[in-house]
């Protein structure tokens, strides 16, 4: 009985003395990792356990935060300075807690926000992540391979502040990195934005912004599913799903470069604008009406189920956009896979791009955005595989001019729209047209514009016999066309050194009168062959001599 009274008496004493792990938590630490961090002697502090900061923790910029394995801090505090360390893979702050380190090991992750990546809502923790990159100029934001729904779209964008009744906004510089490659077979990172109405990730007024290894899942889906003749005959305007947002100046996108206008003055764009983000447009009282985002790069991205997959410039009113490059995307199922904006998008390098299916338009300028201007692009190697409505739509006129170079289509309903008063070429491309069987009768090709030239280009029915019908009054230089090229309208096509299917109707008619001609020529030869043979027999059998005859 003693000794379980002395027991007793000794958890008692344990209880009230030594604080539970619970209590622990629950006591705010920030005074004594402060102490910790302010000892000369000491330069790294280990987080081990949940760690509760409520107040001010300030980091001299040589020393180091390091997470273990179950260190998480937690609170309503803020932390300065110091060098982040801790796995890629685990927590290590509530979305409650500011940080504003002097730097990290190599990535900030979004996961040590608390972002799951396990097809649950990830926004509040990424979007914490990238604001954090941002106010604190960390290149790089990692996001681990992983499904990350988002309920609210991404943003990218300079910090901000009040001066003198003014905001002023800066630019931004920030590479975001996952884990996928735009092919890819493994498990990679996922964005899957769970709304229809705005876009997945935005970048606005961005100085060398790089979206890297990722793939984007919106809820466009295409229509005329299964009617290929609707299909590939369908208008643009009427190419849509009627639940997903296509407004001139806010589509539904994957990524969109400077979606919002500048100066206060600039305002809303006609169409209202992005829904739920009106306090984005015209908050940059410093910044120049004219000034976007500059160098602009993605790469390695896989965009799925979008009305515009990469949209550019879409407020119409915001210049820049320049120096974009987009390279490595798979594009499916958008109505439009990137789009140009306005006039100031110069040097634009589109690359290595591919889409097989459910597409409307490749690329095409003043759809969305400015209606009035088109920009500077450079498009080379893009590989379409059926299921694409037509490549391009671009009335640029004396604005600035396309480049366009290696492209492969097959099955494609029609190469679409290329007008402009400006030099501009169009080389080395391979086209096979859906069947006339499958998509029916229509223009292949319009192209106004008689400094529009499409060199060693072959344009083709895959297997048919079909004739060509195409529109304008562009140059083909040493191009092949499979069948007769038929013009619908308008002035005459300027034809270099053209070439033709050997098994084209007209050269097929050449064949069989040429083969006709050597028939009858050999007949004829035959039977005189046959005739003189026949008298020189007559003759000898007539002169009775056996050995003769014989």
């Amino acid at each position: 009985m003693k000794h379980v009274l002395y027991c007793c008496f000794l958890l008692f004493a344990y209880t009230w003395i030594v604080p539970t792990t619970s209590m622990a938590q629950s006591r705010d630490e920030t005074a004594d990792l402060q102490k910790a961090f302010n000892d000369p002697t000491r330069f790294v502090v280990v987080i081990e356990r949940q760690t509760v900061v409520n107040g001010y923790l300030n980091i001299p910029d040589n020393k180091v935060l390091k997470f273990t394995p179950g260190g998480l801090i937690t609170g309503k505090g803020y932390i300065y300075g110091g060098t982040l360390e801790g796995s890629y893979q685990q927590q290590l702050f509530d979305t409650g807690i500011t940080v504003n380190p002097s730097g990290v090991a190599q990535h900030f992750s979004v996961k040590w926000y608390g972002a799951k990546g396990n097809d649950t809502d990830d926004y509040q923790a990424i979007q914490t992540s990238i604001n954090t990159c941002v106010r604190n100029k960390i290149r790089s934001l990692y996001i681990p391979a992983g499904k990350y729904k988002i309920s609210q779209p991404l943003i990218i964008q300079g910090n901000s502040s009040v001066e003198n009744g003014k905001t002023k906004r800066w630019f931004c510089t920030l590479e975001v990195i996952g884990e996928s490659a735009f092919w890819d077979s493994n498990k990679g990172t996922e964005i899957i934005p769970t709304f229809t109405n705005t876009f997945a990730i935005g970048i606005q007024t961005g100085k060398g912004c790089k979206i890297r290894n990722l793939k984007i899942d919106g809820r466009f889906k295409p229509p005329f599913s299964g009617q290929p003749k609707l299909f590939f005959n369908s208008a643009f305007e009427k190419f849509t799903d009627g639940v997903c947002r296509d407004s001139r100046y806010s589509p539904y996108a994957g990524i969109v470069i400077d979606p919002f206008t500048n100066r206060g003055a600039d305002g809303i764009p006609a169409d209202s604008g992005y829904p739920g983000l009106a306090s984005y447009y015209g908050q940059a009282d410093n910044l120049d009406a004219l000034s976007g985002s500059t160098a602009t790069q993605l790469e390695q991205l896989s965009i799925s189920g979008f009305v515009v997959g990469v949209c550019s410039s879409p407020n119409g009113i915001s210049k820049n956009a320049e120096l974009t490059i987009v390279d490595k995307v798979q594009f499916e199922n958008c109505k439009l896979a990137i789009s140009g904006g306005q006039a100031q998008e110069k040097m634009n390098r589109i690359s290595n791009i591919a889409c097989w299916g459910g597409t409307h338009t490749i690329f095409a300028t003043g759809l969305y955005g400015s209606d009035k201007e088109a920009g500077n692009w450079y498009i080379d190697h893009v590989n379409i595989a059926g299921g694409v409505v037509r490549f391009v739509y671009n009335n640029q006129q004396g604005y600035f001019p396309l480049y366009i170079s290696s492209v492969y289509a097959e099955s494609l309903g029609s190469w679409g729209t290329i007008n402009s008063e400006l030099a501009t070429e169009i080389s080395n491309c391979a086209v096979d047209f859906a069947d006339t069987s499958l998509a029916g009768e229509r223009t292949l090709l319009t192209s106004w514009g008689k400094c529009v030239i499409y060199r060693n280009c072959n344009f083709r029915y895959y297997g048919t016999l079909t004739e060509l019908t195409m529109e304008g009054n562009c140059t083909f230089d040493n191009c092949f066309f499979s069948g007769k090229l038929i013009q619908s309208t308008g002035s005459e096509f300027s034809l270099k050194n053209v070439g033709s299917d050997p098994f084209s109707r007209r050269s097929l008619a050449t064949i069989i009168l040429l083969i006709s001609v050597v028939s009858v020529v050999a007949m004829t030869l035959l039977f005189f062959m046959y005739l003189r043979q026949r008298k020189k027999y007559n003759r000898l059998k007539n002169s009775h001599d056996p050995l003769q005859v014989l």
